[in-house]
């Protein structure tokens, strides 16, 4: 936007010095107010804020062990205080990688709650040509009052009269494992995605690797692949991947100085951006080499 101060001059009529600036591209005010990352609005985040795995998946065992765990209610909420705990102190934990508190040697609560899912348990190594036998890379479930047990690789047969096998020999190479008549869920990420469970009606993303869930109120919603999707939600999470010589088109929720809340229009750069809001929303992509980009009042 120019304003023309008219010269007195008329030779200098073509004299584009004379003109006055109103506003610049490149202003420190326009990079003030027309900020291309989701900093400064509701929910901004470094990083999704995504659920470790539970076990080692390259360790069938530690895949019935927690099985069995879980069969105890409290044991999730044992394991998330854990986590909240050591959150501060923990190092960076790698992609794919279980969290500390999941350790078999150096964890007092997983050693504490492997000893209480033991006492529960119904299964005994069989002798002889007895009992049910688990092939290698598999897992098989049975079912005593109601809850789920698992038993890996080996021979085993049930000590209980209420104990009985409800899925047998099921490979673990399946992304999603739910046994019949079960109340087990068992979901693998892949490398280079993220999942998306509910939790009684709550969001959670889950890292890559291996996760256990055995309460019933969990709900498998689908994984999603980051290389195949620019923009994706669950919820109140949203993740928005910007390709080279793009400009994606957000709505976000921004509070001002006095505290009130209004939802504003904002084109995000080059890059990964990650939210939590439920009132973002993505708009499409735009081209930085548009003439004329229109995006809400901008």
């Amino acid at each position: 936007m120019v304003k023309l101060q008219l010269p007195t001059n008329t030779d200098d009529l073509f004299n584009f010095d004379n003109l006055k600036l109103v506003d610049k591209p490149d202003s420190p005010k326009n990079s003030q107010t027309l900020k291309q990352t989701l900093e400064g609005c509701e929910g901004y985040l470094l990083h999704l804020p995504l659920r470790a795995p539970n076990v080692d998946q390259k360790n069938p065992k530690t895949v019935a062990d927690m099985v069995n765990i879980l069969t105890d209610p409290e044991a999730v909420k044992a394991f998330c205080d854990e986590e909240e705990k050591l959150a501060d102190t923990a190092a960076r934990r790698d992609e794919g990688m279980s969290s500390a508190v999941y350790d078999y040697k150096d964890s007092a609560i997983m050693r504490a709650q492997l000893r209480q899912a033991r006492k529960r348990t119904s299964h005994i190594h069989a002798p002889g040509v007895m009992g049910h036998v688990v092939q290698p890379g598999c897992i098989s479930f049975y079912k005593k009052d109601g809850k789920t047990y698992a038993v890996t690789e080996g021979r085993w047969m049930l000590t209980s009269i209420k104990a009985g096998w409800i899925g047998k020999n099921i490979s673990l190479d399946h992304d999603k494992i739910v046994p019949q008549d079960s109340k087990v869920m068992i979901i693998r990420v892949p490398p280079g995605c993220v999942g998306r469970i509910r939790d009684q009606g709550v969001e959670y993303l889950l890292d890559v690797g291996t996760h256990i869930f055995n309460s019933g109120t969990v709900t498998d919603c689908g994984t999603v692949r980051y290389a195949d999707n620019f923009n994706w939600s669950h919820g109140r999470y949203h993740y928005v991947r910007v390709p080279r010589g793009s400009f994606a088109r957000v709505w976000v929720e921004v509070k001002n100085e006095d505290g009130i809340v209004s939802v504003q229009p904002r084109l995000l750069k080059e890059g990964e951006h990650f939210v939590d809001s439920h009132l973002c929303k993505y708009d499409g992509m735009v081209n930085v080499s548009d003439e004329y980009i229109h995006h809400g009042s901008m």
